[in-house]
């Protein structure tokens, strides 16, 4: 956790407190949907949101995946429709910008994303600029907008996820309202166990259809959600209704 009382350019008429909210938001920054931790400001009736990474970006920064320095910007200087060359969603606002004559443009939040994370048993997911294998969401080397995208793939490429694919498979289900408070304990655990159901949103290595295909896709299940965590911030309740399902399985 940052400093916990900043003051920010992009809403300097009051002061952003660090929180933790209850339910995910949209932030004001890179307009982009978060669930973890965030600056929001300290007024009741002022629902103005940032990103930790949107609060604390710095004027400039780098990353191993780009070849030149990355300068920020709370909009893209072009007029164009833009993508993040990481998850291939739309700039809409704060962006980091290499100074190619045509430019590749990155969110904040993004170039933020661990290099690496664990799924359990001893399974390792490392991010990559490009999948080495088809992503098993789309079952494409590229995302929909036709960029490569970075993705999180494992050892031998057995699970391999464009970060654009799990960000839809989020926004889908949070744009019908899966994610609020609003309704029944029971009503949020059946909705977000259908986000993750087998033959739905999560294709098998390998098209198996056996008791070996179950567990491939408890692995592949739990492989969504490490990197949902990652990308997004601590959806615990998610989390807590996947432990649930698979403990009583």
């Amino acid at each position: 956790m940052g400093v916990t009382r900043i003051k920010h350019r992009s809403h300097s008429r009051h002061y952003l407190l660090l929180k933790l909210p209850q339910e995910p938001y949209w932030c004001d920054g890179c307009m982009g949907l978060g669930f973890g931790p965030c600056y929001e400001c300290e007024h009741e009736d002022c629902s103005f949101y940032l990103h930790e990474e949107c609060a604390n970006a710095a004027p400039s920064t780098s990353h191993p995946f780009s070849t030149c320095s990355l300068k920020f910007y709370y909009n893209a200087p072009q007029e164009d429709e833009r993508y993040c060359d990481a998850c291939g969603e739309d700039v809409l606002g704060f962006v980091y910008q290499c100074s190619h004559e045509d430019p590749h443009d990155y969110h904040p939040r993004c170039l933020n994303l661990p290099r690496t994370l664990t799924a359990g048993d001893g399974l390792i997911l490392q991010l990559k600029k490009k999948l080495p294998s088809k992503c098993l969401r789309c079952g494409s080397r590229k995302t929909s907008n036709r960029i490569h995208g970075w993705g999180y793939v494992s050892s031998h490429d057995r699970y391999c996820y464009h970060i654009a694919c799990v960000k839809d498979m989020i926004l889908e289900k949070w744009r019908k309202g899966y994610f609020t408070q609003e309704g029944n304990v029971n009503e949020a655990n059946s909705l977000a166990l259908q986000t993750f159901s087998p033959g739905r949103e999560i294709a098998l290595p390998g098209g198996r259809s056996s008791s070996k295909a179950t567990q491939i896709w408890r692995k592949a299940t739990t492989v969504i959600m490490v990197i949902i965590s990652a990308l997004f911030g601590e959806p615990s309740a998610l989390i807590s209704v996947l432990v649930q399902y698979l403990l009583s399985s």
